[in-house]
């Protein structure tokens, strides 16, 4: 308020020559109250400037609490989501021995065929070419289906340390825009875990059908093999 006080001062002494002599009557009448009404408005202005600025200051911090990156679509970043395969095109690869981008799932598969074989390669191929492939297409069916149960089952189980994360962030979250993007990051989790259980129960029922389709062709192989049950044991002329 320097400058309204040498206002004042300026007023004060401007005022004093109204008693000077006559000599001095060329000098400008200068109004004191004018000048007061004037530091007054002066004053007024700047305690309306300094309230508009504090409002804007609030606004500005209410702005920044809603918008803005608050980097929560990073958690997580490290976590392996496309493990399962997505259509039964690689169903089918991975069924008849073809190249799979699943290198886990396909080196789980493959360890679970070494596991549950019981006949040799020598005792297969000694087999009808019919049952050596029906038994081959089962093995690879089971084998896959407990390399996905497997698969999933430590996925699902790394996922606890992941989702530890989301829980970690709640304490961080220093503004109504950092929660909000917390919780629409959980909600996304959530739809994610939904997802692979989805994806889990469709591809359960693939390799489901899979399986009774290897045994209807095992049945009709058999059928083919044997014959009807009514000309079974007819001479042949």
């Amino acid at each position: 308020m320097s400058t309204i006080r040498t206002m004042l001062c300026i007023a004060c002494v401007l005022g004093f020559g109204f008693g000077a002599p006559a000599a001095r009557a060329q000098w400008a009448v200068v109004d004191v109250g004018a000048i007061a009404q004037l530091v007054q408005q002066v004053e007024l202005m700047e305690q309306t400037l300094s309230a508009a600025q504090g409002e804007l200051q609030q606004a500005q911090q209410e702005f920044h609490a809603i918008t803005g990156n608050r980097g929560m679509a990073t958690l997580l970043s490290g976590t392996v989501r496309n493990y399962l395969p997505t259509g039964t095109s690689e169903l089918e690869s991975l069924l008849s021995g073809g190249s799979s981008p699943y290198a886990a799932l396909d080196a789980a598969m493959q360890s679970a065929l070494a596991g549950n074989a019981v006949l040799t390669g020598q005792q297969i191929a000694a087999l009808s070419p019919d049952a050596a492939a029906h038994i081959l297409a089962a093995r690879r069916t089971a084998a896959l289906l407990q390399s996905i149960a497997g698969t999933a089952l430590t996925n699902t189980s790394g996922r606890f340390a992941s989702l530890q994360q989301l829980i970690d962030a709640i304490a961080g979250a220093s503004d109504q825009k950092a929660a909000l993007d917390l919780n629409a990051r959980i909600v996304a989790e959530q739809g994610m875990l939904e997802n692979d259980q989805s994806k889990l129960a469709s591809l359960y029922r693939a390799l489901e059908a899979q399986h009774w389709s290897d045994e209807e062709r095992a049945r009709e192989q058999i059928a083919i093999a044997h014959g009807s049950f009514g000309t079974r044991f007819a001479p042949v002329p």
